[in-house]
């Protein structure tokens, strides 16, 4: 991949060199930043001249949910580590630590349940154990993790693993069950979420959610955020449980669902993801703009810029498309909104061409103006 530009607005320092991204100050002044409502008369009217077009010409953002909309990720994997804590091979007091579950959520946010469940189970085959529904059923837990766990579980206002017991479900629906139970609590919006998602509305653009997780659970997480307005029913789309067997990311089966659904081909569509699964199907779907984002709880400050690298390589895509630009602040999708929807409303984005001709993003007319960190490929700047 070519370099990777890293901008800041604003910077105190700048740095170059042959092995480090290349950082560059934005010297725009602020005055010249669009506001989310500066931004809106602009955007409306480039999207006004395409009112009249049919299906072909109509724009739509399909975002994820999990550690994008919602600041759920990090609760909902928690809740993850804690269920699976008992029957990792090396599980004890000293080992199940709050580092340790810091590193599974930083290394599994954005991963289906039933792949972390995988992983538990072979691990376990590799080291001669039981399977972990033969230790859960048996009640075969060591009494020192198992106290360790349960005080952990009480704090999201799970039962003990005792009483699960009794329930006689697997482990798969017990996670379903109890993190839909802690998300209609616990779950809150991303930094400035609200504030986009009005803007959106206001300039007439379209959205949706395209999202691996199941219902109930991001329909309770959308009415805990108080997303109801902005996403009902109709236009929350579930790898999980729109599909039957379910479709997980990468595979791009729920964005071209919630293309089609929002009224938009996913040519002129724009997804918002923080996960490589997520960036991995919006490129297989052949969306025209793929927005990184590393805003979330469960990306901390000091693996943000690792994140964002790994969004941009494209490892789960099967062209090696990645996100085309990384923002850290969700207003910033707003002038990116508005960027490429005058790209496809013009022509200057040809059609059919999402991902074939990578879009480049003017420094100057665009760039600049953007209000916080973000990466792109040095490559797709352009004066």
């Amino acid at each position: 991949m070519a370099a990777v530009v890293t901008f800041a607005a604003p910077v105190t320092t700048a740095r170059t060199s042959a092995t480090a991204p290349r950082q560059r100050r934005a010297t725009v002044a602020s005055a010249r930043r669009p506001s989310l409502r500066g931004a809106m008369s602009t955007a409306a009217a480039v999207i006004a001249a395409g009112a009249a077009a049919d299906m072909e010409g109509n724009i739509a953002i399909l975002f994820d949910f999990d550690g994008t909309l919602g600041d759920t990720e990090t609760p909902a994997m928690e809740v993850a580590f804690w269920e699976l804590a008992p029957y990792f091979p090396e599980a004890s007091v000293e080992y199940l630590s709050t580092s340790t579950m810091e590193a599974y959520v930083r290394n599994n946010a954005g991963k289906a349940f039933e792949f972390m469940v995988e992983v538990v189970e072979a691990d376990r085959k590799a080291a001669g154990l039981p399977d972990v529904e033969a230790v859960r059923t048996g009640g075969g837990e060591d009494p020192d993790v198992v106290t360790h766990v349960d005080a952990r579980r009480t704090l999201f206002g799970l039962p003990l693993l005792a009483d699960t017991r009794a329930l006689k479900v697997d482990l798969l629906t017990l996670q379903k069950d109890e993190t839909v139970d802690a998300l209609s609590v616990l779950a809150k919006p991303c930094a400035q979420v609200p504030e986009v998602l009005e803007t959106l509305r206001t300039m007439g653009v379209p959205f949706s959610i395209a999202t691996t997780s199941g219902k109930p659970r991001v329909p309770v997480s959308v009415i805990s955020c108080g997303f109801e307005a902005f996403f009902p029913p109709e236009m929350i789309h579930s790898g999980e449980s729109d599909f039957d067997p379910p479709r997980f990311k990468p595979d791009p089966a729920v964005y071209v669902l919630a293309a089609e659904k929002t009224n938009a081909l996913p040519k002129n569509c724009i997804a918002v993801e923080d996960s490589t699964s997520g960036v991995g199907s919006a490129a297989n779907a052949g969306l025209g703009m793929i927005v990184g984002y590393v805003g979330g709880s469960h990306i901390s400050a000091e693996n943000e810029e690792g994140h964002a690298a790994t969004l941009m390589a494209g490892g789960r895509s099967e062209s090696g498309r990645g996100a085309d630009i990384v923002i850290r602040d969700m207003k910033d999708l707003v002038p990116l909104t508005q960027f490429f929807t005058s790209q496809v409303v013009t022509g200057e984005f040809p059609p059919g061409s999402a991902g074939a001709t990578p879009i480049t993003f003017p420094q100057e007319k665009l760039l600049d103006g953007l209000s916080d960190k973000f990466w792109v490929d040095a490559a797709r700047v352009v004066n």
